[in-house]
């Protein structure tokens, strides 16, 4: 991902919501522009409901 003006590894899953990105288990909003995909082993920690 991009992070300002920096390249790092998101550590954690994302999911794309309306108006940018967010943590996939906890739904929290992250500021940052991914370069790159992947799947997560254990489904991506998707909200439960």
């Amino acid at each position: 991902m991009i992070e300002g003006n920096a390249i790092h590894r998101v550590v954690f899953p994302c999911r794309r919501a309306f108006g940018g990105w967010i943590k996939a288990k906890s739904g929290e909003h992250v500021a940052v522009q991914p370069t790159h995909w992947r799947i997560w082993p254990d489904g991506g920690g998707r909200l439960s409901q």
